[in-house]
């Protein structure tokens, strides 16, 4: 594709060479990774966002074609120039344009099972070796991928892809718009158990599982259905791979969990939530709007709104800079302590 052709369908300036042929995006973060040496690749465009950024990679000079913003445009010599504020979204279309993804094939006859009494929308594309079980549906130009299994009286809304190996267990509801990545189980039982006199009971996980339009969950992702009435998730929420959301769970809107994240059960995470990578929730606790958790951080107690957190257990993080700040000086007050109680003449009476 032309630069000039690019330079249109993302909105922007053209700066140079408009006849330049791009054959394809790629990222300076990985010139110095693979080889500090290397220059970037022919025929390529590259991104640079931020003057941080151009800093950091000074060979983005040396680029054939970059995409970048209206103040860092007198840098280079090919561009497509857009305002600071649109840049990442420019960059986001631009990857939609080389994004490629192979098209869906409709299985052929006894390719796929679909139980008698499920409904699939003539629009809808099921895989071959997808299964879809009675009293379940699968709305408009949805997709179900090779081995999906949607169980019993699961309803699927529009425009959803599931990808292959996901399991949709019985009853749960996943809305339009949604992307459920690979592996991921939907709908399990929540982890109930009670002990009685030796005996170990398994409490009956009666509820399900409603997510929300617009949800995308990674790969092998986990959400446990209630107790008795429903875990949810809510619109526009998107979790990395491998997080694991226990029974009766409640996740708001527009809400981020990143990779190795584990909500106990009954939790609470309102709208706007960030939460880092491996972190942990414990059971019951109510995450208000806009707060934050970061990564490698244990939450056992509930956080006020719009407020970061970490460590372990976490605390505000203003409050948790000054401990962790102050814990360089144990080894030398303990060595203080001990002189003075030297001098004292005081026994310890422990190590």
């Amino acid at each position: 594709m032309k630069l000039s052709e690019l330079a249109k369908k993302l909105e922007g300036e053209l700066k140079g060479d408009g006849n330049l042929q791009i054959q394809g995006v790629r990222d300076l973060e990985l010139i110095r990774v693979t080889n500090p040496e290397a220059e970037p690749q022919r025929g390529f465009l590259y991104f640079v966002e931020s003057k941080k950024n151009f800093n950091a990679h000074p060979e983005s000079k040396n680029c054939d074609a970059l995409l970048t913003t209206s103040a860092l445009a007198g840098n280079f010599t090919n561009a497509i120039v857009v305002p600071e504020p649109q840049a990442r979204l420019a960059f986001i279309r631009l990857l939609e344009l080389f994004e490629k993804i192979p098209a869906p094939v409709v299985a052929e006859k006894g390719g796929a099972y679909i139980a008698p009494g499920a409904h699939v929308d003539a629009s809808a594309i099921v895989m071959h070796g997808a299964v879809i079980l009675s009293g379940a549906s699968v709305g408009a130009h949805s997709v179900i991928h090779p081995n999906a299994v949607i169980e019993q009286d699961v309803k699927i809304g529009a425009h959803t892809v599931i990808h292959p190996n996901v399991v949709v267990k019985h009853g749960c509801t996943i809305g339009d718009h949604c992307i459920i990545h690979s592996a991921t189980v939907i709908g399990a039982d929540g982890f109930g158990f009670f002990d009685k006199d030796g005996v170990r009971y398994k409490i009956p996980q009666i509820g399900n599982v409603i997510v929300g339009n617009h949800v995308e969950m990674g790969a092998s992702v986990t959400v446990d259905r209630a107790t008795i009435e429903a875990t949810t998730i809510g619109d526009y929420t998107k979790f990395d791979d491998q997080v694991h959301v226990g029974h009766n769970c409640q996740v708001g809107k527009y809400v981020y969990i990143a990779g190795n994240t584990v909500l106990a059960g009954s939790v609470v995470v309102e709208d706007n939530v960030t939460l880092g990578g491996q972190t942990a929730i414990s059971g019951k606790v109510l995450l208000r709007k806009g707060s934050l958790v970061m990564g490698m951080s244990a939450m056992a107690a509930d956080a006020e709104p719009g407020t970061m957190y970490f460590g372990i257990p976490a605390r505000p993080a203003r409050e948790m800079h000054k401990i962790n700040g102050s814990l360089v000086y144990v080894p030398e007050l303990l060595k203080r302590v001990t002189a003075i109680e030297e001098k004292l003449g005081i026994t310890k009476t422990s190590p």
